[in-house]
């Protein structure tokens, strides 16, 4: 059985956006079927890239439909482009050393040196005009909060990173999604302080009316209810005689999550075997039955599935929801702000440029474009209003 047969599979997660083409991780295992019921083999695991509504100049052309929380809600119209790798911030307008170091080494390969010149060079061409733009553009940001003396508090971003956190199934997922985009929460809490300045500064061309709020909840009604659910951790192995001399330990005090790591045969055994939620109809079927008729904390004998044999733990339940209009009208307003926001960003942005004195040596496009236009030498001396 390989590793990541058992993974749960979330379904009700968004599209990427901005270019991103869909993740369609296809789970394996030893007899052709996932964990889960084989009836429902959409393996598809989307948007696993948590980003911010800071655009490029080009608005995406999909827009993501707005859908319900709670674990089904969709993050696609949370969701923007990250900024290019954090190694490539070092690409400045002029090379980020001393001056006259150019030509110090900072390796050398078979006596060979590799001068710092030649990894500025490097870096440039691997991003460095693209950085250099995201780099402008949070500078005109900056400058314009500065003229219209708005500000950012540490609550304002901690409660936009919460939004985005609650978007998610769970905590785990969430913690995956950063881990897959190289980031850290604390790398997201930089990141989200300029989303929190452009939704300030284009604050009134973003209003939501509460009959467009209504408009959407009827619209996705279906998918703010959530089914009852259960959180369950299991060890698993190939043979009943083992799984009922595992029970019996359990039954006199063994750690579950201990023997979890040390026996279970899948990929959840790093984790003490947990299985994070699930509803009905993703396990399988003898799996399921099993789970959902423990209380939480309860153990059951082992269950034979068509992976072996299971011993399980339910840790956690979640009753069904259907949530009324007044508890979701407050979130639902909140993603389309932030929608409309990644909407006008690009125009928005591209206003302040236009309006700005910015040099961009790295920009071969737009210094030929200034040298051919007689005019450019006249506005470049004239300063941004």
């Amino acid at each position: 059985m390989r590793d990541n047969d058992l993974q749960p599979n979330h379904p009700g997660e968004p599209d990427e956006k901005n270019g991103q083409a869909e993740e369609n991780l296809q789970q394996e295992s030893h007899s052709g079927e996932d964990f889960r019921d084989s009836g429902d083999l959409d393996l598809s695991k989307e948007d696993d890239k948590v980003g911010l509504m800071i655009p490029d100049d080009q608005p995406s052309q999909a827009e993501a439909a707005p859908s319900g929380g709670g674990g089904n809600g969709s993050k696609g119209w949370m969701i923007a482009s990250l900024v290019l790798a954090a190694a490539l911030i070092v690409v400045l307008i002029v090379p980020p050393f001393a001056k006259g170091s150019g030509n110090e080494a900072v390796a050398n390969v078979n006596g060979v040196s590799i001068t710092k010149d030649r990894l500025y060079d490097a870096l440039v061409e691997a991003g460095g005009t693209q950085t250099l733009d995201g780099i402008i553009r949070e500078e005109l940001i900056d400058q314009e909060m500065n003229k219209k003396s708005l500000t950012v508090t540490d609550e304002e971003v901690t409660a936009e990173v919460a939004a985005l956190k609650a978007s998610y199934p769970s905590e785990d997922q969430f913690n995956m999604a950063l881990m897959q985009a190289g980031m850290t929460e604390e790398d997201l809490s930089r990141q989200m302080r300029d989303q929190v300045k452009l939704k300030k500064l284009l604050a009134d061309k973003v209003k939501v009316t509460d009959e467009e709020v209504k408009e959407i909840f009827e619209q996705n009604k279906e998918s703010f209810a959530t089914p009852e659910q259960v959180r369950a951790s299991h060890i698993l192995v190939e043979t009943k005689e083992e799984a009922d001399k595992i029970y019996k330990e359990l039954q006199e005090g063994a750690d579950f999550a201990a023997i979890a790591k040390e026996k279970n045969q899948d990929a959840t055994k790093d984790t003490g075997g947990d299985l994070d939620f699930f509803g009905r109809g993703e396990m399988d079927p003898a799996f399921e039955e099993a789970a959902f008729k423990l209380k939480k904390g309860e153990i059951s004998q082992p269950v034979k599935s068509s992976f072996g044999y299971h011993i399980i733990k339910v840790t956690d339940r979640k009753e069904a929801t259907n949530p009324t209009f007044e508890e979701k009208k407050e979130e639902i307003r909140g993603q389309m702000v932030n929608q409309k926001v990644y909407q006008e960003s690009p125009a928005y942005i591209q206003e302040l440029k236009d309006k700005a004195k910015i040099t961009n040596t790295l920009d071969k496009s737009a210094a030929d474009a200034d040298a051919k236009d007689p005019a450019s030498e006249d506005q470049a001396e004239t300063p941004a209003e």
